[in-house]
């Protein structure tokens, strides 16, 4: 029995080591087209918000576990907010924001902000990855756990950056870098050249408030002993569920649901450029277990099996088998059923074999009754395939309901389940998306920006449109922008080593500035540049982290503080 164990052992380090580098593979997988390994949760919203998917130009009602995929764009009204979940790492969204999801890749998540105000949290980023958020006059990029804010004002031309700890850097135009040191905000205005100025950080607002109440408590005694942090609301699961740690397939989730209830039965499908068909799951935990995993009925209950916790685990649309040859009343019906241990994963998507290998192996756990498989390509003999839950746990719906996004549960069909005895896999599902299969249902309020992408300054300075994929140019010459003081905020002397913005100088008879307050602080004129190279070096391996935040981040500023006068160019 001892040696047993020890095998065992033994097996699960190998499959765990064999998923960590398909993981750490990913970027080869990318470089052929496939779809990427991390995918956007809209995890909780409040009020109006509303959704532009990639590739569409309508507007349409956003809702919670919504995945987001490279180009989402999401509006939050007057009366918005919205979290965004990649991975460990929260974006949460202001009122009257505009944000587009724009790319995920194992160098960087990459999001754009062309106007309102975001508060960034990050926990757990891959090796060597940096998460940024790109806006029209620079971009934010932090590289290890941390947190800070950014607030775009398009009525100064400008942008505020503040960091509150973490390893935080802002690029802009003409190789403008400069690092911030925690409790610093810094204010980029213009684009080509940006000008800068050092400003005390403002105290917390409704946005700060809010976001400190959603960010998650990481329990990682509790979470990755079972099922990867990587994984979109994983920490979830400990508040809604039990865990069995030790079964034949190895540790199980139980939900605590409602008896009848069955996976992939409560929700809706939607269709998502590049994947097509993708499920929408009704409960608000329903995420994690319908786009990572497995599923298996032990003791009359719906157990959600992880894949092995050390890996970077691939995200799929939805971990089901779609059965053909179905009748019902001579009408078209969609038929499907979860994907049971250790079976594999067809996608119906364009995917290379490695994309294949990693969405399989990266969900599978090895136990004492699977074994991982080295490959999960051509297996063509699906015949031989159990299919454990093809009986058990079936939904089928007509093909008008499945393509319109009704609700599986109240659209539902009852087949014969007998017919499924010998499955016949199908390739793909078969109903036509609509215009209803994109966006749903449209917004409870006109959208008022423009259904252009916005053009933002990424983090090599250049002007890119917010979509993945867009051609990046140098960003046009304009006069230098003049340094006025910013509405609601302090000045700040720049800190030692703080660097000039380069660019041109500005004019001689600068603009006249906007009205302001009766008291105001002094102006300040842009300084004189200093140009320095892109910096192009590798940003350092990055490492979770669950660091205790500052005591207070949301400490008064001093507004009779006048600022320091700052030298007028040579």
């Amino acid at each position: 029995m001892r040696l047993y164990a020890l095998a065992l052992r033994q097996k699960l380090l190998l499959a765990a080591l064999a998923a960590l580098f398909l993981g750490l593979a990913s970027t080869s997988a990318r470089a052929q087209g496939d779809p990427t390994a991390q995918v956007g949760r809209l995890s909780f919203i409040v009020g109006t918000v509303s959704v532009q998917p990639a590739g569409i130009d309508s507007w349409g009602q956003a809702y919670p576990n919504l995945p987001l995929g490279p180009g989402d764009r999401i509006f939050t009204d007057s009366d918005g907010f919205a979290e965004i979940q990649v991975g460990l790492n929260f974006v949460h969204i202001g009122h009257n924001a505009d944000v587009t999801f724009i790319d995920a890749t194992p160098e960087a998540i990459s999001f754009g902000l062309a106007q309102g105000s975001v508060r960034v949290y990050t926990v757990n980023l891959w090796e060597g990855q940096a998460l940024n958020v790109s806006t029209p006059n620079g971009t934010a990029s932090i590289f290890l756990g941390g947190q800070f804010r950014v607030d775009v004002l398009p009525s100064e031309g400008a942008t505020l950056f503040t960091k509150y700890y973490g390893n935080i850097s802002v690029t802009g135009a003409g190789g403008f870098n400069q690092e911030l040191a925690n409790e610093q905000a810094l204010e980029l205005i213009g684009t080509n050249p940006v000008a800068t100025q050092w400003l005390q950080p403002a105290p917390n607002d409704e946005l700060g408030m809010w976001a400190d109440q959603r960010n998650p408590i990481d329990n990682p005694q509790v979470v990755s002993r079972y099922v990867s942090r990587e994984i979109p609301g994983a920490v979830e699961l400990e508040v809604n569920g039990e865990w069995m740690p030790a079964s034949d397939y190895g540790p199980v989730w139980f939900p605590r649901v409602a008896p009848g209830w069955a996976p992939y039965h409560f929700g809706h499908w939607v269709n998502h450029a590049p994947w097509g068909w993708i499920w929408v799951e009704d409960e608000s935990w329903g995420y994690a277990p319908f786009h990572y995993g497995r599923w298996v009925a032990i003791g009359g209950r719906w157990g959600w099996i992880p894949g092995p916790p050390a890996a970077h685990p691939i995200w799929a649309p939805a971990l089901v088998v779609f059965a053909g040859g179905i009748h019902f009343g001579g009408a078209g019906v969609s038929v499907w059923f979860p994907l049971g241990p250790g079976e594999p994963y067809r996608p119906w998507y364009p995917c290379s074999p490695t994309y294949i290998n990693q969405v399989n192996i990266t969900n599978i756990t090895e136990s004492r009754v699977v074994h991982v498989q080295n490959t999960y390509v051509n297996i063509t003999n699906v015949t031989n395939v159990t299919y454990v839950n093809r009986t058990i746990g079936v939904t089928a719906m007509s093909h008008d309901d499945f393509a319109a996004g009704r609700s599986a549960s109240q659209g539902a069909v009852k087949i014969d389940v007998t017919q499924l005895n010998h499955v016949t896999v199908l390739d793909r599902p078969e109903p036509k998306p609509t215009a209803a299969s994109f966006v749903g249902h449209a917004p409870a309020r006109p959208v008022p920006v423009k259904t252009e992408r916005p053009s933002l300054i990424n983090a090599k300075g250049k002007l890119v449109s917010a979509k993945p994929g867009a051609v990046a140019v140098e960003p046009p010459v304009r006069p230098a922008p003049v340094v006025k003081p910013l509405p609601g905020h302090t000045v700040a002397a720049p800190p030692a080593g703080a660097k000039a913005q380069p660019g041109a100088k500005a004019p001689a008879e600068p603009t006249k500035p906007e009205a302001r307050p009766a008291e105001k602080p002094e102006t300040k004129e842009a300084t004189k540049p200093e140009v320095k190279p892109e910096d192009k070096t590798t940003p350092p391996p990055a490492k979770s982290t669950d660091k205790t935040k500052p005591a207070d981040k949301s400490k008064k500023t001093d507004k009779d503080k006048k600022p320091e006068p700052e030298k007028k160019p040579e």
